[in-house]
C-alpha cells in the first residue's frame, strides 16, 4: 500500500474536507441558526486537516474555503465570521493554549476571538450598513451591544471547551476508527 500520508492523500483529504466546508457555508443562507453554527462546524472540519496532516495544510485549506465562501455563499455575516475567526481558530487553539502562564494563554485566546469579531461587526454595522442585525436586541436599548458582546464571549468559552473535549475524543477514539477504515 502507498504511503497514506503521501501528497495525493493530502490533496484528496483537503479537497474533500474543503468541499464539505463550502457546502456547510452555502447552507448558512438556508438554515436560520446556521449563520453562527455552520461556520463553527466548518472550522472544526478544517481542524481535522490539522490533526491528520499539519498546520500548513490546515491554514491553506482555511484560506481556500474562506475565499470560496466569500465568492459563493449568500450570508455575509457568516462568511465574515468564518474568515475572521471560526476558520482558523480551531487550528491555532492548541498553540494558544500552550502559552505559559495560563492567564496569558486565556488572554490570548480571548483576544483571538474578540479582536476579529469586533472588527467584523464594526464592518457589518458601519461600513456595510446592516443595522438590522441590532433590531433583535432593540428591547435592550443602549445596552444591546454590550449584551450581544457578553453573549458572544460566553459562547466563545463554550466553543473553546468543546474544542478541548473534541481533541480528546478525536485522539482517543475517532482517529483510530477512521484509520482502520482507511487501511
Amino acid at each position: 500500500m502507498a504511503n497514506p500520508k503521501g501528497r495525493s492523500y493530502r490533496i484528496a483529504l483537503c479537497g474533500i474536507l474543503c468541499a464539505i466546508c463550502v457546502i456547510m457555508m452555502f447552507f448558512t443562507g438556508v438554515i436560520p441558526i446556521g449563520a453562527y453554527l455552520l461556520p463553527a462546524v466548518a472550522g472544526i472540519v478544517i481542524w481535522v486537516i490539522l490533526q491528520e496532516i499539519n498546520l500548513k495544510w490546515a491554514l491553506l485549506s482555511y484560506a481556500a474555503v474562506a475565499l470560496l465562501a466569500m465568492l459563493l455563499t449568500p450570508d455575509i455575516e457568516s462568511k465574515l465570521l468564518f474568515a475572521a475567526f471560526f476558520g482558523y481558530y480551531p487550528s491555532i487553539r492548541d498553540k494558544l493554549a500552550r502559552i505559559k502562564p495560563k492567564l496569558l494563554s486565556l488572554l490570548a485566546r480571548f483576544a483571538a476571538f474578540n479582536i476579529p469579531v469586533v472588527i467584523v461587526y464594526f464592518l457589518l454595522l458601519n461600513v456595510l450598513g446592516m443595522a438590522e442585525l441590532m433590531e433583535d436586541f432593540a428591547g435592550f436599548g443602549e445596552w444591546a451591544l454590550l449584551i450581544l458582546w457578553g453573549i458572544g464571549n460566553f459562547t466563545f468559552i463554550c466553543y473553546d471547551i468543546c474544542l478541548d473535549q473534541l481533541s480528546f475524543f478525536y485522539d482517543k477514539w475517532l482517529k483510530r476508527k477512521i484509520h482502520r477504515v482507511i487501511k
